[in-house]
């Protein structure tokens, strides 16, 4: 039996290394189409790009190891039994059931290590790749001065120079167009100019010789005024395009680990019964009142709530509803978070659970599409795990929406497909020789067509 599972394990193995390649190739490829464009514009340095691409991997692998057990348990027992080793295999005793165990078992082990990089790696990842990404949409894109081009890099301001001299900074027949104020644009000409930066390079500062500047008279807006100057320095800000780091953040649920969602949930549960206190207490003292017990007005004043006459119980009473309804609303709001919260954590356990149960609907599929090869086995791959995910999207909506629970959501596509991989097992394992799904409509015998 131990030379039949380590065979099983080294035909499993080889497409397993193949698919989990092949689809995280496709995600790394999509993530780069993505946001491409916006790297480009920004003008990163290499190692920054890398480290992008390095932590965005982490959410790839955690959704692309599932799915490369799904294709290895296709093509893996697929291959065993277009081979007719399955036939084999069951001739000599072996049920399905006995070949399916070190799927299993290699699923047991992906689903334990991918439980612990959920919670330990991926939270952080996440956070790290969500800071550095902020950062690079903060930065500013590079800019070069070039002749005889409108520079609208700067906010507020168009510059063109028709001579420049990248080696020593200066500039010639300079046009500057300042739209900072629209109720006064200014268009500044000079002769000839130079170019330096602030000690953190955040700032512009253009010296400007032998020139005019035209502006409106803020007076008379139908006159302007041309002012002839020999030096005129322009300061401009944000020129800087250097990359600036967060050190840290604010992180999501999906940056959190297990131990800190559950203490986040804790804390909301403790909200939730301070609410629920709250209103408890005043609709009894609002009873009290009613029935003019008089040991509750000391309450009554510490909460700063009067004790109604006739005349204003009315509003007094739409007061205290109106609190009521506001603690209820808090209270919703809180178990909507602590869903959403749990739909999280399950979140962590129920995907790494999928490698067994892709394992159980794998592996009688692949008996039975034994002629399929690669493209069978990758197409039903990406067929059951869309399934897979819309359940699982589908869930998490309803659980958000506090339709259903964050446990039931998580886990009702492993149920739904690890239920039908049982059943699959038990037909494939009843049957010696299946060409394929088409067996079941087989015609009876004696029966004409």
């Amino acid at each position: 039996m131990k030379i039949l599972w380590k065979y099983i394990f080294k035909e499993l193995f080889g497409p397993f290394l193949f698919g989990l390649a092949v689809i995280t190739f496709v995600l790394l490829m999509d993530y780069i189409l993505d946001v491409l464009d916006k790297i480009i514009s920004k003008g990163l340095a290499i190692p920054v790009v890398l480290e992008v691409f390095a932590l965005s991997l982490a959410w790839m692998l955690a959704l692309s190891i599932p799915m490369a057990v799904l294709i290895a348990a296709l093509m893996g027992y697929g291959r065993m039994s277009s081979d007719s080793e399955v036939i084999a295999f069951k001739s000599c005793g072996i049920s399905l059931i006995n070949m399916m165990i070190p799927g299993l078992i290699m699923g047991f082990i992906l689903a334990v290590f991918l439980v612990w990089f959920n919670d330990r790696v991926l939270p952080e990842s996440n956070h790290r790749a969500r800071m550095l990404m902020s950062d690079i949409t903060r930065k500013k894109p590079t800019w070069s001065l070039e002749e005889n081009i409108f520079l609208d890099y700067f906010k507020g301001y168009h510059i063109l120079a028709k001579s420049v001299n990248s080696e020593t900074s200066k500039i010639g027949d300079i046009t500057i167009l300042e739209h900072k104020n629209p109720n006064a644009p200014r268009t500044i000409t000079a002769e000839d100019g130079e170019i330096e930066f602030s000690e953190d390079g955040s700032i512009l500062i253009m010296n400007l010789y032998n020139g005019e500047m035209h502006e409106p008279d803020p007076e008379n807006p139908n006159r302007y005024r041309r002012v002839n100057f020999k030096k005129q320095t322009l300061i401009i800000e944000g020129s800087s395009t250097e990359l600036v780091r967060s050190t840290s953040g604010s992180r999501g649920d999906r940056e959190m680990p297990i131990k800190m969602m559950i203490d986040k949930n804790k804390k909301y549960h403790e909200k939730i019964k301070s609410s629920q206190a709250k209103i408890d207490s005043l609709v009894k003292l609002k009873l009290n009142s009613l029935l003019s017990i008089p040991q509750e007005k000391k309450e009554l004043a510490r909460i700063k709530i009067k004790r109604p006459s006739m005349k204003n119980a009315s509003k007094w009473t739409k007061d205290l509803l109106s609190i009521v309804d506001f603690e209820s609303k808090n209270i919703r709001t809180y178990k909507r978070q602590i869903n959403s919260r749990n739909v999280e954590i399950h979140k962590k356990f129920s995907i790494p659970v999928a490698c067994i149960a892709f394992i159980l609907i794998g592996a009688p599929l692949g008996v039975m599409t034994r002629k399929g090869g690669m493209a069978t086995s990758v197409g039903l791959s990406l067929l059951f795990f869309i399934i897979y995910w819309a359940f699982l999207i589908g869930g998490e909506e309803l659980a958000d929406r506090m339709y259903i629970s964050g446990a039931m959501a998580m886990w009702l596509p492993n149920i739904i497909i690890g239920g039908a991989g049982i059943i699959l097992t038990y037909i494939v394992n009843k049957k010696t020789t299946i060409e394929g799904l088409w067996f079941i409509f087989k015609p009876l015998p004696g029966h004409k067509k």
